[in-house]
């Protein structure tokens, strides 16, 4: 005798869905077969059988009889699509003519796919500078008829941030934003790999689209708003308050801002500024004795810290000694000076003396006309 698989029903079978196997019992020999058992050896775990599994009959009545059996089935709520094989085994007959056959029976499981993708990119700020701390969100949308379950979207890109986000799951037309945070620390276009991992009723799946960022040419969120040095012209001896002004000219705020100058002078060299907000500056200020005259390039390295790590800038600023004149010096322009006020004191003297010549003659000249008259 045999066992015959009549049909599947329905015979496409879809996830988390009923169908039933029928089977047909025939024998096709002589004799009347007796002890028949047909039972159900090996399940999927996709699949659920909700009838007995062995079926048994002593005998049956005529030689060329048949019997009918029908399972009731239903796929896993989380099967895999693709065949499923269900192993089947017939016995029948006596311990001296015992017959033992197996069958196999493939249920098709079918199912749809997700596919979730990129549907819009929105940075913040809009426009990217090098240096700036950029908060990047991608729209996930699911455009495909399974659910897209586990999702997880990864960055490959080169800056110092956040490389992965994880969505969860994203019902047939649902969307979910992934956030991303990273410090642009490079100008430039760059072509960054996005790359999706998810679940859908076929399994594991990863796709791979590409995002192009540019960011534009600046050098850091901080500047040197001004330098300025007191007394303005300092002296070989002199102390000496050098001021510089530090300016966040970004759009984030920047933490442990600390200026380090690299003179050759006794006094201070590094000035703590801390934390500047946007559009805001803060003094960065030491104060040295200037032992040593000439002109100095004075090397400045700024550092500070935001949320991937510290950086740095640095930078160059000029600063002039004059050299202290000798006693001997100052004793020749001081000679200089008391023979300048002389030379104006004699001057004004031998002026005056001219005035008073001149005015004594005139008095003489009146004296001498009216003896004239008299005359």
């Amino acid at each position: 005798m045999n066992a015959v698989v009549e049909n599947i029903s329905p015979s496409s079978v879809g996830i988390n869905e009923q169908f039933t196997i029928g089977i047909s019992l025939e024998n096709c020999g002589t004799r009347v077969p007796e002890n028949i058992t047909f039972e159900i050896i090996r399940i999927p775990p996709d699949i659920i059988v909700t009838e007995d599994l062995v079926a048994y009959f002593p005998r049956f009545v005529y030689r060329n009889s048949e019997r009918q059996l029908r399972y009731h089935m239903r796929t896993a709520p989380d099967a895999n699509p693709g065949p499923h094989i269900i192993k089947m085994r017939l016995t029948y007959g006596s311990e001296d003519a015992y017959v033992v056959k197996y069958y196999d029976v493939e249920v098709m499981v079918t199912g749809e796919h997700a596919e979730p993708r990129i549907s819009s990119v929105r940075t913040n700020p809009q426009y990217l500078y090098e240096g700036d701390t950029v908060d990047l969100n991608l729209e996930i949308e699911n455009f495909g008829k399974a659910i897209a379950k586990s999702v997880v979207v990864n960055l490959d890109h080169n800056f110092k941030g956040i490389t992965n986000s994880t969505v969860g799951s994203l019902a047939p037309g649902g969307n979910q934003t992934a956030l991303f945070k990273f410090k642009a620390s490079t100008a430039g276009t760059f072509v960054i790999p996005v790359i999706i991992s998810y679940e859908d009723d076929y399994g594991k799946q990863r796709d791979e689209y590409d995002i192009q960022l540019t960011v534009l040419d600046r050098k850091g969120n901080l500047n040197v708003a001004s330098v300025k040095v007191n007394p303005v012209l300092p002296y070989d001896g002199d102390t000496v308050e050098l001021t510089m002004r530090i300016e966040n000219s970004g759009d984030n705020t920047i933490n442990s801002i600390r200026v380090y100058y690299d003179h050759p002078f006794k006094g201070l060299k590094e000035s703590f500024i801390g934390t500047l907000a946007p559009n805001e500056d803060g003094p960065a200020v030491i104060t040295f004795v200037a032992d040593r005259a000439g002109e100095y390039e004075l090397p400045v390295t700024i550092t500070y810290s935001d949320d991937f790590g510290e950086e740095q800038i640095k930078t160059n600023i000029n600063l002039i000694i004059m050299e202290k004149n000798s006693g001997i010096g100052t004793i020749i322009i001081i000679l200089l000076i008391l023979t300048v006020i002389g030379g104006l004191i004699y001057y004004n003297y031998r002026t005056t003396r001219s005035k008073d010549a001149v005015i004594r003659q005139l008095m003489e000249g009146n004296d001498n006309s009216g003896n004239d008259k008299k005359e």
